[in-house]
Order: C-alpha cells, then sequence, then structure tokens
C-alpha cells in the first residue's frame, strides 16, 4: 500500500508522522486478505483560519471503490485519531459487503 502525506498549511511532528506510519499499517493489516498493494492511502491535512481547527481528510482506493473519511478537531491529533477511526468503520463496512458478496 502506498502513504501519500499532504500537509497544507501544517507543521506536522516527527512523533504525529509515526503515529500516521502507525494507523497506515494497520489500515494495511486490514488489507492484507484483500491484496494491500494495489491500495493507496492518501492523507491531507489542513488548518483552517476561520475556524481555527484541524481536519484530517483520508482517501483510501481500494479494490474498484474510493473510501473517504474527514474529520476536524482543535487539536492536529485528534483529527488524525478520529479520521482513522472513521476511515476504519468504512473500511469495515465495506469488507463485510464484500465477504456477503462472495
Amino acid at each position: 500500500m502506498r502513504l501519500e502525506l499532504i500537509k497544507n498549511n501544517v507543521e506536522v511532528p516527527e512523533a504525529l508522522s509515526q503515529v500516521i506510519d502507525h494507523k497506515a499499517e494497520k489500515v494495511k493489516e486490514r488489507l492484507k486478505r484483500y491484496h494491500p498493494d494495489v491500495a493507496d492511502l492518501e492523507v491531507k491535512l489542513e488548518f483552517n483560519d476561520k475556524l481555527k481547527t484541524y481536519e484530517c481528510v483520508l482517501h483510501l482506493k481500494a479494490f474498484r471503490d474510493v473510501l473517504h473519511a474527514s474529520k476536524s478537531a482543535e487539536d492536529l491529533r485528534e483529527s488524525v485519531d478520529k479520521g482513522f477511526d472513521a476511515l476504519m468503520r468504512e473500511l469495515e463496512h465495506y469488507r463485510v459487503k464484500i465477504n456477503k458478496s462472495l
């Protein structure tokens, strides 16, 4: 699985980069049964000046679909955690859907 980190006007500390890599590995583990080599994960981090919040937008391009999760919070780490939690829920729902069709 390829990971692409896009930082729009956000400074990402090294510790947070490691957390993102660790969470991406968890996503890859969930895809292990479904050919993780064909999956692409895009993580976009932004700061909204008007609302004073950080936003984490995740796009997982796997199979024939794109799974999307977007969360915002006042703390960058919290937005990343919430975003990956939402993506995991989407992925679990998608895996159930695929398994039922088999």
